[in-house]
């Protein structure tokens, strides 16, 4: 059980890491690397919208979509399954990007980001 805590630690920091650079490649909307300047480019600091939907709404953009992600991760790790600690640490991976994606399209279409 440790080696599988391990990992899906492992696979969470993936995603805290990278969470940044995957909004900026979502909404196309300035945000940069954690080491890069995170919001400073973003265009939640311009005057006139649209406005990145994750910076707009920190707790019900990004932290839904974080949260929910993270969720799917835990689920890859933990449910009951005999697949092996190395596929489901690729599923927790693979996760990310495809969960957040999907919160984040529902999240710019509610929010009225793409018009």
């Amino acid at each position: 059980m440790t080696r599988m805590r391990w990992a899906f630690g492992i696979a969470v920091l993936v995603m805290a890491v990278f969470f940044v650079d995957f909004c900026a490649l979502v909404f196309k909307c300035g945000c940069r690397s954690l080491w890069n300047g995170i919001s400073t480019y973003c265009n939640i600091h311009a005057a006139i919208g649209p406005h990145c939907p994750w910076c707009e709404h920190p707790l019900a953009g990004g932290g839904v979509a974080f949260g929910v992600t993270l969720l799917a991760q835990w689920a890859a790790f933990f449910l009951p399954t005999n697949v092996s600690l190395g596929k489901r640490w690729l599923l927790a991976v693979i996760a990310f990007p495809l969960v957040a994606a999907i919160v984040a399209l529902a999240q710019g279409l509610f929010w009225g980001y793409w018009r």
